[in-house]
């Protein structure tokens, strides 16, 4: 029986695929299990979205959903059931998972730049269809263009944009990286890194001037200064000039608590 443009029924488990094109690049199972407890008290409140495939079907939209009934053993699941296009899919697709709270940047730039490869689009439409601004889309973009260390730290949030987008324009990878570890471990604030590369590309005008004037030879990231962000008013402080003060938690409220309201 050919079925409808849209059909809400309990689907076998065992022949739904999972996304063929995901945007996500990691699934934390926490979450899942927590929806899990949630489904297992109140049931599936909301049907996933698949699209017919032959005898089978694939995951538009509810891949969590789908995993959180597999974590239940439970074999079959409420779903709409649509007929779909490969294009169809792919923007329904983004169109949902480009508002998910979890969404990295790092996949949202995956989202968009499949628009742009598999359909087609330009920004501008993109950003229409997304509900997003041209400006956003372009810098999200410019992140599948940093290397592979910066988005891998954006990806695991160990650092923001801002801070990738500082280091990048360092160039060389391996003052990138040098960078990069110090903003990891310290936490640094965009302003802390960019006060970072200014100085290193200071340092580098210098040394070029200096060997063009037959000035010798040049150490790389020699005497690099290291600096970390004031926990008071986050401006960069060099590691050394630093004060570390032993106190107890309420001491400590109450001092950063009289020194930010001095």
């Amino acid at each position: 029986m050919k079925i409808q443009s849209e059909v809400v029924r309990k689907i076998d488990m065992i022949l739904i695929e999972g996304p063929v094109r995901d945007s996500r690049m990691s699934i934390d199972m926490d979450p899942v299990k927590e929806l899990a407890e949630s489904i297992d008290e109140v049931g599936l409140m909301v049907p996933i979205l698949l699209a017919k495939k032959g005898e089978r079907f694939e995951i538009v939209w509810g891949h969590r959903r789908f995993l959180a009934h597999k974590h239940l053993g439970k074999t079959k699941i409420l779903a709409k059931v649509q007929e779909l296009n490969e294009s169809q899919i792919i923007i329904m697709r983004a169109t949902e998972n480009i508002h998910r709270e979890d969404i990295t940047p790092i996949e949202e730039a995956r989202i968009y730049q499949t628009l742009m490869t598999d359909e087609g689009m330009e920004i501008e439409e993109i950003a229409k269809r997304m509900r997003k601004s041209p400006g956003i889309v372009r810098r999200r973009m410019d992140l599948l263009r940093m290397p592979e260390l910066l988005q891998d730290a954006v990806q695991k949030r160990e650092i923001n944009y801002g801070v990738a987008e500082s280091l990048w324009k360092l160039g060389d990878v391996a003052r990138i990286s040098y960078y990069l570890q110090f903003a990891i471990e310290n936490g640094a604030s965009v302003s802390v890194v960019r006060t970072w590369v200014k100085d290193e590309q200071d340092k580098q005008r210098r040394e070029r001037t200096d060997v063009e004037g037959g000035g010798g030879t040049i150490a790389v990231n020699e005497n690099i200064p290291q600096f970390i962000a004031c926990q008071l008013c986050k401006n960069p402080v060099e590691l050394g000039k630093d004060t570390i003060i032993r106190a107890c938690p309420v001491c400590t409220k109450q001092m950063l608590e009289i020194l930010n309201n001095v």
